[in-house]
């Protein structure tokens, strides 16, 4: 292998990746470049490799056991569909409505963190990353519709999709929001917590619920759903603006389209818990009541309590 074919195969490997990226990784392919013949081009590719996929840890979210992008990754994913959006020849209206941005706030993390321990935390994080990048939905959206469906964890309860294609998406954007509502909150999660276990019953008391909840209730995951379309993003930001380069532009409208799926994922949540409150009191109480901080309070509420009741006891004896 020659050098001129060297880059073509570099040039390869960092097609489609962040600038940021690319420029370093460029930056030490040139430098190995300046030890040959010390490293061959074929050992320098594969030094290659092995940067890209160091760099590319930054875009990864940390929890290893979801196997999912984060954030930074779906801002990127963005901003290349803009400049592409941007750069193609025959401009359409449509063009701005084939980007969607959907924002996801798993409900029921805490209880099942607080409940049944971090494993059974991991559970269902593991249940939904599964049901965003493998389930009917995603597949419905990959197969029938033909779009690209990049899913991301953003970090806690937080994770997101970016939608991209050809077609336009308002006429399926209502859509895909309630088939994703209903496939997290129809899926199988009984068996995370288990409401006989000793421990969740001793939490359950700590919180005064114990009584309202039965050993055989079967738990729900639910997540709150936010989407927001680019042509929705670009109407709100100010594009012909003085002094504003085209990469702060891009940022602006892409920190906007996050913007308005995350409050109508927020909308979403309240009106989801106050029909929750009505048809299932159980599990809106769990959301609602359960934390780390709640039960620890409550412990400390009771032992109080009780070494109140011993004092008078003794003073009655006095």
């Amino acid at each position: 292998m020659d050098l001129k074919k060297l880059d073509e195969k570099v040039g390869e490997l960092l097609d489609g990746l962040p600038e940021e990226l690319s420029a370093s990784v460029l930056e030490k392919v040139a430098f190995y470049k300046t030890k040959s013949p010390t490293f061959s081009p074929e050992e320098i590719l594969t030094e290659t490799e092995n940067l890209i996929r160091l760099e590319m840890l930054a875009y990864l979210d940390r929890r290893k056991y979801l196997g999912m992008y984060n954030r930074q990754w779906a801002e990127h994913k963005i901003g290349e569909y803009i400049r592409k959006v941007v750069a193609s020849p025959s401009k359409e209206e449509k063009d701005l409505y084939t980007l969607g941005r959907v924002n996801f706030d798993l409900n029921g993390l805490k209880a099942l963190n607080d409940l049944g321990g971090h494993a059974a935390g991991n559970k269902g994080l593991m249940l939904f990353a599964n049901i965003l990048n493998f389930g009917a939905t995603t597949l419905w959206l990959r197969d029938e519709l033909g779009v690209i469906v990049i899913t991301s964890a953003e970090g806690g309860d937080e994770f997101g999709i970016v939608i991209t294609g050809e077609i336009d998406l308002r006429e399926h954007i209502g859509e895909i929001a309630y088939r994703y509502f209903e496939e997290v909150y129809t899926a199988p999660s009984g068996d995370l917590i288990n409401f006989r276990d000793e421990h969740v019953r001793e939490n359950l008391k700590m919180l005064g619920i114990a009584d309202n909840v039965p050993e055989d209730y079967q738990f729900k995951l639910s997540t709150s759903v936010g989407a927001a379309l680019l042509g929705e993003a670009i109407n709100k930001v100010d594009v012909n603006r003085e002094n504003v380069t085209f990469s702060q532009m891009i940022t602006d409208i892409s920190n906007t389209l996050f913007s308005l799926a995350d409050k109508r994922a927020g909308a979403h949540k309240s009106k989801f818990k106050r029909q929750l409150s009505d048809s299932d009191p159980i599990l809106s109480g769990l959301y609602a009541r359960m934390s780390k901080e709640v039960i620890h309070l409550e412990r400390e509420l009771r032992a109080t309590r009780d070494r109140i009741r011993e004092l008078e006891a003794r003073v009655k004896e006095e």
